[in-house]
């Protein structure tokens, strides 16, 4: 299983186009169904910490026009409001309109039901049916399941607004939806990351990397040791892999590209004294503008 470390020097688009050919290139027929999942979670982004830089997801988008056009970018309604809105106010709007793609919302979609410890859990047929599936997750930390990358960023496919309520069974419904949903393609976006008290008002970690590569369990393991975590400290990474849908150890993962910067750099823990104290900037940019 490869995983590309790539660094951006310059051109963002350089740089991930580098990372798709190191992991074997798109393998994606043309006029393929794509389907784009960005991590849009708020509509501010302050020092580009919070979602997918947009500078990927232009990139990301403009790479697949050359094999299909056949491209949508999706979120869902979350509890900070509609999808449209913070699509909108995000930039995310302007930046797909301009590219001739289109953005749907999630929930508003059919969807298939399954139950995860007795509670319903609604899937979209957008995802569930895609030809092809791109995870474009923001390498950031988070108090519940401590890192938020591509495991995590499935749950921004669901149908349910108030998806706090959700927390608490992390552990297994993220190896759940890795299993359920096919992702072709993850990029993890980690050119501004976030330490600290993320998913929102951590503090910015600017590291000028992509990774890219085609298994969750795999991708997020190298994303948890760059940020100097161990995989086993990230239980759904570690139940995921006993559910055989990825690998997390080094010795079946062939890193690929900038192999140099594969070390930790050293990424605050959620909710440390000094995470809390360095928290207090993004507070106000977040909430407060």
């Amino acid at each position: 299983m490869k995983v590309a470390i790539v660094k951006v020097v310059g051109d963002v688009s350089e740089a991930i186009i580098n990372a798709v050919n190191l992991i074997g290139g798109l393998n994606l027929e043309k006029g393929a169904r794509v389907v784009i999942k960005p991590n849009v979670c708020s509509s501010k982004n302050p020092y580009r910490m919070v979602i997918t830089d947009l500078s990927v997801l232009e990139a990301v988008i403009r790479l697949i026009k050359t094999m299909t056009s056949n491209i949508v970018v999706v979120e869902s309604d979350n509890i900070s409001g509609d999808a449209e809105r913070r699509i909108k106010d995000s930039g995310v709007s302007d930046l797909v309109r301009s590219l001739d793609v289109d953005f749907f919302n999630l929930s508003k979609d059919d969807y298939e039901t399954y139950s995860f410890s007795g509670i319903e859990i609604r899937l979209p047929k957008t995802v569930l049916e895609a030809d092809y599936f791109i995870n474009l997750p923001k390498m950031k930390t988070e108090g519940h399941v401590l890192v938020t990358l591509s495991m995590k960023n499935l749950l921004g496919v669901l149908q349910r607004k108030k998806k706090s309520v959700l927390h608490k069974h992390l552990d297994g419904l993220l190896p759940f939806l890795a299993q359920k949903i096919r992702n072709d393609l993850i990029i993890v976006d980690g050119i501004v990351a976030m330490e600290g008290n993320g998913p929102l008002i951590g503090t910015p970690k600017k590291l000028d990397l992509i990774i890219a590569g085609t298994n969750p369990v795999s991708v997020d393991s190298v994303c948890c040791r760059l940020m100097g975590f161990e995989p086993k400290e990230v239980k759904h990474i570690i139940n995921a892999e006993k559910m055989g849908i990825g690998e997390s150890s080094l010795k079946n993962i062939e890193l690929v590209g900038d192999i140099h910067e594969f070390r930790s750099y050293n990424f605050e823990k959620p909710y440390s004294l000094r995470a809390s104290i360095k928290s207090i900037k993004s507070l106000r940019e977040i909430y407060l503008r």
